[in-house]
């Protein structure tokens, strides 16, 4: 409760205990105040006092006083005055200039000094800022996502002149109420300021607001973002019309909503019309009865009716506005255009007033004339005050009742007689637009008796005007001559806009409510309704302060909490427009040679009815408006068309060019339309087509075309048209060019066409170093580091970052000696420099010189030094001989073999040398490979070169729009703003940059709309997630970093920043740590985390917090706070976190809080990511060398390491790079650069990393500038189609070539000196996706058709029928999942229309579940779904566009922040349907394959599944393999992995067993089919299967249910081992890369195991018919183990092109047991359950184990080989050893 509502509490109550004690006698006289309740400093307003009772005619001195209301400081007189009245007045009072805020404004009587007067009233005054109003105007008020807004703000002090010394901030705010764009610190005192924001393709629909904020006032304007071509029912004609004509009626919003009975009504009616002239009938109904009825002919769009004195009884009256006439032509059924309830007027006085003669508009200077019809007595005296928005802006002293003009009374009601008051008054400008007259008058018992009315004033003047030439019509764009009429110097701003029907008085209608509906308190609400409070006092009697003749309070009105309720909200001085649209807003200073000239303007773009007016700004008057003039525009011709927003390679849109002659003649029509590269017109397949035809009068056609689209990309179509007038509509031989030309008409439209299919990206990439040493010299010691000298140079180029004292050795041994030469630079404190001879520091000086500051402590500094021409010298700079700083004559004798480089003691150098050596350099290959399943000639490969290392976002800049497959979660909106860093980039390291500066802007521009899309998830409590209710921890973390680094290019609330900051720190526990939401282990609920899990949860959780509030910055004392308690959480945790990744980010936020625990964290990292050789790597199996596709990482010196890595692992390395980089420590972050950089192919499935990993990249590319580059790359192709060499010098910008033929593989060499950048990236096209995961199931399909009625309309123009389509999903895991998005692209041109409710489990429960749209986009955002049923969604969607050649329907689910994790299925209709009309069986059967029957299977088989809110049957485990619902829990996804597929039923399955180097296969039966294959294949019976597993993971295959065997699975070798086993009926399609099975029957069970140590472990399971020679061998081995060395079948060997290879990510603790398999209990082992039987094999063993059991069971198929020859020659095939 504020201060003032307390002191009017206290003396309400005072005046109440006291009033009680004081008898009637003893007043004599009472007190009444009106009071404003706004003013502006500067600025004069004033206090009506009415004294009454029996003294009211004494002379009383009455003071004001206005104090300040800040409780934090003590109260502050500001102003007072005093003036002493009888019987009533006005007291004037000043505003201070410097006044601010709310005050108190005290009216005090008979004050005989400062400390002796009586307090009469208390009320608040407000004071406003110097600005009185921001005209805000947008171009349009509506506009569609991905649209610019543009709109522009003038800013007006109180006397409607330009404001002076304003500083404003500008905003617009999505729905919402986020501020989506900020201009700060906008100085608004430079006249009319121009603003644009560009929306983004995801932008919200509903209202935005454009608000413009100064002091503490702001200013409003509102826009509306919607789909104009949404699918409605509304009907649009077919082709627009010229000419408009419209009529809507309206009363005006300034008309009293109160009838008083007995006194006449007085309204208006006002009229938005195309017509001059229009008549309208008013009718008044009580109920249902008219009682009045009138006329009222409009032709300058309003009009007045006065209805005679209402004796109606009624409550509410009705007022009703029927259209009769237009232009004088009578309309048969008179339209009922508006109707308004009129409420009763009820009041317990014995009398009212009621004011009229102010009903129309007014103008500026104008007089205006009021009467005031009283049925009180004549002789009181009557006040008036006029009031805008609560300012008084006009009073005068009370009407005398000599002034009165007593005309004789139209009739008595109750014995009083009807009195009339004429006054006139000026009116004001600063009165627009809408004012308040307030006549009241105070009766000898107090009581207040008043009236109010609204009136409008506009902003005309005279001397304003604005003429153009008389004509009926212009044509569109044609030049205008304008003739102005202005007051020179003044600002002009010529302004055309056109008022559209759905536009037309929304901007009216909000202020008229009010003051509608006021019941019997109306003689209250007339003062609040005015902006006015009002108080008295019923006695005063004089005695001070401290008298007791104070009495009650008689409080109506007033400041109290009441009057707000009909405050009226701001209104602009513009008033009420009715314009939705601009063409034209041109500002300019007017001088005198304009009104001798004419100003040169272009009509609108469109036909129809527009205005032009101008406003002015002229130092005398201030802000007026000129009148309006008409301009109608009128087209003869008219053109439309429309495309869908979206298609796909190799469909057919129907395409309807309606044309449409608007004159009343014939006409010839030439039409020519033209298509862009990447289509062609399916007529004649050329990119134009012409076409002439003739119209008649008014006529209308339609030319139908059909557009065929071969490429992706924006693909334009333009139709360009042009009529000719023809005299006769005769058929005549004369061609069009011998007619007259009426009209041309240019029209465009565009359409994103996508690839079909899913695109998918592999890319290959290389970061390197050519004849680069990097030394580290520790501060322990004094001790140097040798390197080999260049072979072909007798000098080197180094950098080196020390303090002081760096120490170089030119000898001929690789250790120190007397005879070598000694260089020390920066000696002395980094002053001076010297040569000298032998291994000691004292030794002989030979040369010394001066060198200050040469060397630095945080930068490389360049030095180089020769031993070239018998002489040692040293000097600064890329150059050799340049910049000489010392020499000296060499022995001749020795002969330098090897450079030493130190650092003195005490100091830590970092040296790195280049030995431009042109003859030794560094070599790769590329292998670019694409899968089998491409979509022919959907692939396209590029080959990327750039100097340095290349950001991976550099490749991804120009990709337009989303297409399948494209993620539209938090995740990938965060992605999108990588190219943040890239500007970071490019600002640090300027020219080095490999960006093109070009692509500066255009990545800023997109940031404004990349942070609409963004604050789309955007919570109340200010986290962000993908669900609409629930937030993420993770996520709001990402988004602040995100928010903090945009900030540094556009303007970013900062109050968003630091609401998101304050949820952050309302998390923080007690421990200091931070603790994941559910939504952030989104593949497992926390419940289910073991103890360590949960520690590397939250320490992995407060690491990255840690991180972005250091990285943001610590503003407070709360921040660092939550710093200090995060960081010592992190030091208690340091020795017991060993996870990767928590690890790594562990060590990084250490090391950025500057902990003293710091050091011991980062070498714990160091030891967790070094192999065994040194090499940084985290643990994996040590696999063979003679692995065909392992890639070389150097010029030969390292061992071959195959490409495998985890998310997890990349992630953890990644905060590694970011660790040595910020360490400054190049040696160790290199070969993390290049360990991630070889492995980038992650990041093609990965986006949820690519933020991450450009941010880790560009700190590396910083530390690791070559700044003296001088490279020479040499690249060639396989096939030698493509040949380049480039030289690459530190400002090079990046280079892209276009590989001319895929697959090939790519050769790299290069020589002298730096580092560069390979990258390979190829992209295809496939229809390949999978519809079954370890997580998830995915079905969808069209369930209906809706045909078009018979002789529909629909049906006549051949539409597309609705689609009735259903999706289902379920989840798999054990536990509810965390944030799900199910997204579905629709058939081109399709859009949605309804959705059913989705139930998300058995009981019904239809809650969690939000979806929008967008085009031919649908998506669901689920939580917290169980796997106890399928989730169904079903909804309709509809085509407005003919599209052929239909490409399937694509739908995704997966966890929201792991896309890759998803399943994917395309969809289609059923034979027969007209979607497939255009399409071949090839077509079909490359997108869906073949069935059993031959037949592609269009859509999902839903008879699988069970439905949520549907009964389904109970199906046994081992007859059914998708019935089971007891489905695995997904923990951890980090975990990479490889899927087994096996078989537990008796049929014959088939045992694929695949290892790095050799592709193994058994089968049941020896087919000489499958014996020609290249994998050798041999069979047995039974049922087997087998599991590679990870001992720290717990897994076992008796954990896998039922529910896990799903269909539809394909597999493919890789390098590394699998063991598969898969039904017998499969077929195989060879691929000379890739060995891939397409099953027509999936396999039941699916296995996720882990490699990632050098033991395998095979679990035994249940065995039918095995071998006994395998149980023996299976004993030996339980029993000792086993060494054998078995000797691989070269044949075997399958060259795998691909390096690039990941795993298949499924956790290992997601596999549940299944308590129906037989267990025999083992110790346990590693982790495993004890109840889990496990052998441990090596790789040799586990294949000389399933060779052996192989031979024998193709021993006993022999019979079944007819050729004996071949027989033989298999069986050697299969011998051991």
């Amino acid at each position: 409760m504020n201060r003032i509502t307390m002191t009017l509490l206290w003396l309400f109550l005072f005046c109440w205990l006291h009033g009680r004690h004081v008898q009637a006698d003893e007043c004599t006289q009472g007190f009444s105040v009106v009071t404003p309740e706004v003013a502006a400093p500067g600025r004069t307003t004033a206090v009506l006092v009415t004294l009454h009772g029996t003294d009211a005619s004494q002379a009383t001195n009455v003071t004001l006083r206005l104090v300040s209301d800040r409780v934090e400081e003590m109260t502050q007189l500001l102003a007072e005055v005093s003036q002493e009245i009888r019987g009533h007045g006005i007291v004037p009072l000043a505003v201070p200039t410097e006044a601010t805020g709310s005050c108190i404004l005290q009216t005090l009587v008979n004050c005989s000094s400062a400390d002796d007067c009586s307090l009469q009233s208390n009320s608040e005054l407000r004071l406003v800022g110097s600005v009185r109003d921001i005209i805000i105007r947008p171009a349009r008020m509506s506009y569609r996502p991905g649209e610019t807004v543009f709109f522009w703000v003038l800013a007006l002090d109180h006397d409607l002149r330009v404001a002076s010394d304003i500083i404003g901030s500008v905003f617009v705010r999505n729905p919402a109420g986020t501020k989506v764009a900020l201009w700060e610190e906008v100085a608004l005192d430079e006249g009319v300021r121009s603003f644009s924001m560009a929306l983004s393709e995801e932008a919200e629909l509903g209202n935005w607001q454009v608000q413009v904020q100064v002091e503490a006032e702001v200013f409003t304007s509102i826009l509306n973002i919607s789909l104009a071509d949404e699918i409605s029912g509304v009907a649009v004609p077919e082709v627009a019309m010229a000419e408009e004509h419209y009529v809507e009626l309206r009363f005006g919003h300034e008309m009293r909503r109160l009838y008083k009975p007995g006194l006449p009504f007085v309204g208006k009616v006002e009229a938005v019309s195309t017509e001059k002239s229009v008549r309208v009938r008013v009718k008044v109904y009580d109920s249902t009865t008219a009682i009045y009825s009138q006329d009222i002919e409009i032709t300058s769009g309003e009009g007045t009716f006065t209805v005679p004195a209402i004796l109606a009884d009624s409550e509410i009256i009705t007022l009703q506005a029927e259209l009769v006439s237009v232009e004088g032509k009578e309309i048969d059924s008179h339209y009922v255009l508006a109707r308004e309830p009129i409420t009763k007027w009820n009041s317990s006085s014995d009398c009212y007033l009621l004011i009229e003669g102010l009903e129309h508009t007014l103008q500026p200077d104008e007089e205006a004339h009021v009467t005031v019809l009283s049925t009180c007595p004549c002789e009181r005296d009557l006040h008036y005050v006029v009031t805008t928005e609560g300012h008084i802006t006009y009073w005068s002293q009370a009407l005398r009742p000599d002034s009165l003009d007593e005309a004789p009374p139209a009739q008595i009601i109750d014995g009083a007689a009807i009195c009339r008051h004429n006054f006139s008054f000026i009116v004001q400008a600063v009165m627009a637009p809408v004012s308040h007259l307030l006549v009241y008058y105070v009766t000898d018992t107090g009581e207040p008796i008043s009236d109010v009315i609204t009136f409008d004033v506009r902003l005309l003047h005279k001397q304003v005007s604005v003429h153009v030439e008389e004509r009926k019509y212009w044509y569109p764009a044609q030049t205008m001559a304008v003739d102005m009429q202005a007051e020179p110097g003044a600002l002009v701003c010529l302004i055309g806009g056109h008022a559209g029907p759905e536009g037309k008085g929304t901007a009216e209608t909000q202020n008229s409510k009010s003051s509608r509906h006021r019941g019997s308190g109306s003689i209250e609400l007339d003062f609040a309704a005015a902006g006015m409070a009002f108080f008295q006092r019923r006695c005063v009697k004089k005695g001070g302060p401290r008298s007791e003749s104070s009495t009650q309070l008689y409080c109506q009105g007033g400041s109290a909490a009441n009057s707000r309720t009909v405050q009226e909200r701001h209104s602009s001085v513009v008033g009420g427009t009715t314009i939705d649209q601009l063409w034209l807003w041109e500002c300019f200073n007017f001088t005198g040679d304009m009104e001798k000239h004419s100003l040169t303007i272009s009509a609108p773009e469109e036909p129809g009815k527009w205005s032009l007016w101008a406003l002015t700004l002229s130092p005398s008057v201030g802000l007026r408006f000129s009148s309006p003039q008409s301009v109608t525009v009128f087209r003869p011709l008219q053109v439309e068309f429309k495309m869908p927003a979206s298609l796909r390679v190799g469909e057919a849109v129907e395409v309807d060019v309606k044309i449409g002659n608007n004159i009343n003649s014939c006409m010839d029509v030439t039409a020519l339309l033209a298509l862009s590269e990447g289509a062609h017109f399916l007529s004649n397949g050329m990119l134009y087509v012409t076409e002439k035809l003739r119209l008649g009068p008014h006529g209308a056609t339609s030319l139908v075309v059909r557009v065929v689209v071969t490429s992706s990309g924006l693909k334009n179509m333009t139709a360009e048209v042009s009529g000719y007038g023809s005299d006769s509509c005769q058929e005549s031989g004369n061609s069009p060019g011998n007619s007259s030309l009426v009209g041309s008409v240019l029209r465009s439209a565009a359409v994103l066409v996508h690839p079909e299919g899913i695109v998918r990206t592999d890319t290959e990439s290389a970061y390197f170093c050519a004849n680069e040493n990097v030394v580290i010299s520790t501060s322990e010691n004094f001790r140097y580091e040798f390197v080999s000298a260049p072979r072909n140079r007798a000098g080197v180029v180094f950098e080196v970052k020390v303090k002081e004292g760096a120490h170089i050795a030119l000898s001929d041994l690789r250790y120190t000696s007397d005879r070598m030469y000694q260089i020390v630079l920066g000696d002395a404190g980094n002053t001076m420099s010297w040569i000298g001879r032998g291994k000691h520091g004292f030794g002989v000086r030979l040369v010394s010189a001066q060198t200050p500051h040469l060397l630095s402590e945080t930068s490389f500094q360049t030095l180089w030094v020769t031993w070239d021409r018998g002489t040692v010298a040293v000097g600064k700079g890329p150059l050799l001989h340049n910049n000489t700083l010392l020499k000296w004559r060499m022995d001749k004798k020795l002969k330098v073999q090897h450079i030493g480089f130190a650092s003195g003691w005490g100091h830590m150098a970092e040296f790195r040398m280049w030995n431009y050596n042109d003859e030794a350099g560094f070599s790769q290959v590329l292998h670019l490979d694409v899968p089998r399943s491409v979509v022919p000639g959907s692939e396209q490969g590029t080959l990327l070169i750039a100097g340095g290392l290349a950001l991976p976002v550099t490749s991804q800049l120009h990709q337009p729009g989303l297409g399948l497959g494209e993620s539209t979660s938090l995740a990938a909106a965060v992605s999108r703003f990588t190219p943040l860093l890239v500007l970071e980039h490019m600002a640090e390291q300027g020219n080095n940059s490999n960006i093109n500066p070009l692509d500066q802007s255009e990545m800023i521009s997109r940031l404004s709309t990349q942070l609409q899309a963004l604050l789309h998830f955007m919570k109340p409590d200010f986290s962000f997630g993908d669900h609409h209710r629930l937030g993420s921890h993770s996520n709001t973390v990402s988004v602040l970093e995100l928010l903090a680094k945009t900030q540094s290019y556009i303007s970013v609330d900062p109050v968003l920043v630091s609401g998101i900051k304050r949820w952050i720190q309302q998390r923080q526990a007690d421990d200091g740590g931070f603790s994941p939401l559910p939504t952030d282990v989104a593949l497992s609920t926390p419940r289910n985390l073991s103890g360590s899990h949960m520690l590397d949860h939250q320490v992995e959780m407060t690491a990255e917090t840690l991180v972005t509030l250091l990285q943001v910055g610590l503003e407070n004392e709360v921040d660092w706070e939550t710093m200090l308690q995060a960081r010592y959480f992190l030091e208690r945790n340091v020795f017991r976190v060993i996870s990767p990744c928590p690890l790594s980010l562990m060590t990084y936020a250490l090391i950025l809080g500057k902990s003293d625990l710091s050091s011991i964290a980062l070498d714990r990292l160091r030891n967790a990511s070094t192999n065994e050789e040194g090499d940084f790597g985290w643990q994996h199996i040590s696999l063979s060398k003679t692995a065909p596709d392992w890639l070389y990482e150097g010029a030969g010196k390292h061992r071959k390491e195959p490409i495998i890595t985890s998310v997890g692992e990349y992630k953890a390395s990644l905060y590694a790079l970011m660790t040595y980089s910020h360490q400054g420590d190049l040696k160790a972050a290199e070969p993390v650069a290049r360990y991630l950089f070889y492995r980038s192919h992650l990041l093609d499935r990965h986006t949820e990393l690519l933020y991450t990993a450009v941010k880790a990249f560009s700190a590396f590319s910083w530390l690791a500038l070559d700044r003296h580059r001088a490279l020479t790359v040499s690249l060639a192709t396989s096939g030698m189609e493509l040949t380049d060499t480039l030289e690459l010098q530190p400002d090079s910008p990046l280079q892209k070539l276009q590989l001319p033929s895929l697959p090939t593989k790519v050769f790299v060499y290069a020589t002298g000196a730096g580092c560069a950048t390979v990258q390979g990236q190829v992209s295809y096209s496939t229809y390949t996706p999978s519809s079954h995961t370890p997580l998830l199931d995915l079905w969808a399909g069209i369930e209906d058709e809706i045909i078009p009625g018979h002789n529909s309309v629909d049906e006549l123009e051949g539409k597309l029928p609705a689609l009735r389509v259903k999706t289902c999903f379920r989840w798999k895991g054990e536990d509810p999942s965390g944030v799900l998005r199910l997204e579905v692209t629709l058939f081109s041109g399709f859009q949605l229309l309804s959705v059913s409710p989705v139930i998300i489990d058995g009981s019904g429960n239809m809650a969690d579940v939000h979806h929008g749209s967008r085009a031919d986009k649908i998506w669901f955002v689920l939580a917290n779904v169980s796997n106890t049923c399928a989730l169904c969604a079903h909804y309709t969607v509809r085509s407005v566009f003919m599209v052929g050649s239909l490409r399937p329907a694509f739908a995704r689910v997966y966890p929201a922040g792991r896309s890759d994790l998803g399943a994917e299925t395309f969809f289609h209709t059923q034979r027969g349907s007209s979607l497939l009309d255009g399409l071949t069986d090839d077509d079909l059967i490359t997108w869906f394959g073949k069935t059993g029957a031959g037949e592609p299977q269009l859509s999902s088989n839903f008879s699988e599944m069970c439905e949520c809110g549907h009964m389904c049957p109970v199906l046994d485990d081992s007859s059914s393999s998708t019935a089971d619902n007891s489905s695995p829990a997904i923990t951890n996804m980090d975990a990479t992995n490889i899927i087994i597929f096996s078989n537990h039923s008796d049929e014959n399955i088939l045992l694929h067993v695949e290892d790095t180097e050799t592709n193994f296969t058994i089968t049941t039966e020896s087919n000489p089919e499958v014996l020609n294959m290249s994998l050798s294949t041999l069979g047995f019976q039974g049922n087997f299967v087998s599991n590679i597993m990870e001992p720290s993971l717990n897994i076992s295959s008796s954990r896998v249910p039922n529910s896990l065997r799903s269909n539809n699975h394909a597999t493919s070798t890789k390098n590394f081992t699998k063991v598969n086993i898969m039904d017998q009926n499969v077929t195989r399609q060879e691929n000379k890369t890739t060995t891939q099975f397409v099953p027509h029957r999936v396999p039941n069970a699916i296995v996720g195991t882990t490699i990632s140590k050098p033991k395998t472990y095979l679990r035994e399971t249940q065995f039918q018919s095995l071998n006994k020679r395998l149980s023996q061998r299976l004993q030996m081995i339980t029993s000792s183990p086993v060494t054998s060395a078995v000797t691989e079948p070269s044949h075997l060997r399958q060259e795998t092109r691909s390096i690039n290879k990941e795993r298949q990510h499924i956790a290992s603790e997601v596999l549940p047991s299944d308590s129906t398999t037989d267990q025999t209990s083992l110790p346990q082992h590693g982790g495993l359950d004890g109840s889990e039987k496990l052998f441990v094999l090596d790789r040799d063993t586990l294949w000389g184990m399933l060779r052996e059991v192989v031979h024998v069971e193709l021993d006993k198929k022999q019979p079944v080989l007819e050729d004996t020859s071949l027989r033989s020659k298999h069986s050697k095939k299969t011998e051991f050893d």
